[in-house]
């Protein structure tokens, strides 16, 4: 006999996002994020996204060094 009813589901996995310097989040409403060439940007810390705002461009393609705090 079959239960189909009583059968235990494991909820769907969330999305991850990913950030700017490359690490995975999954609750993008925690962290800073912005609007880059349309597309959402999340960022680790308010420094990075400050830094990133500086200069877009540099440190979308990794030249700009990542601020640690």
């Amino acid at each position: 006999m079959t239960l189909d009813s009583d059968e235990t589901h494991s909820p769907p996995p969330q999305p991850e996002y990913k950030t700017a310097c490359g690490g995975k989040i999954k609750d993008p409403s925690k962290y800073p994020s912005v609007e880059y060439r349309g597309e959402q940007i999340y960022f680790c810390t308010q420094a990075c996204l400050e830094v990133f705002l500086l200069n877009p461009d540099p440190f979308m393609a990794g030249e700009i060094e990542h601020p640690l705090e």
